[in-house]
């Protein structure tokens, strides 16, 4: 699985291990042109067997609603697994999306 890409319509997700888990690196624009290649990457991941899964965004250039809807059904995804999903370095706009929404206090997020 490592170094696995996907791109169009302005994303870019690559796919790799590393330590804590498996690792989404995702890159550009996650909107609703791109939410469905985000959920094929996402259960792709967790059908690796992956106990956690971490959903770096530093790459990640602009997310709207559907995208934020996208990041809590993967969270959904691995709660109902009984696993672990990871936010981790958000840009200041989605950070702000997740404290006002409440959403900070249901997702992990790492900085």
């Amino acid at each position: 699985m490592n170094g696995d890409r996907r791109s169009g319509s302005g994303l870019t997700i690559t796919a790799g291990t590393g330590p804590g888990g498996v690792v989404l690196s995702v890159a550009g624009a996650l909107d609703y042109t791109s939410i469905e290649r985000f959920g094929e990457a996402v259960t792709g991941a967790f059908g690796s067997g992956a106990a956690t899964l971490i959903a770096d965004l530093s790459g990640l250039a602009y997310c709207d609603s559907s995208g934020v809807a996208a990041l809590v059904r993967a969270h959904k995804h691995a709660v109902r697994e009984g696993r672990r999903f990871v936010v981790r370095a958000p840009n200041t706009t989605l950070s702000r999306v997740f404290a006002l929404t409440g959403l900070d206090a249901i997702l992990t997020i790492e900085s």
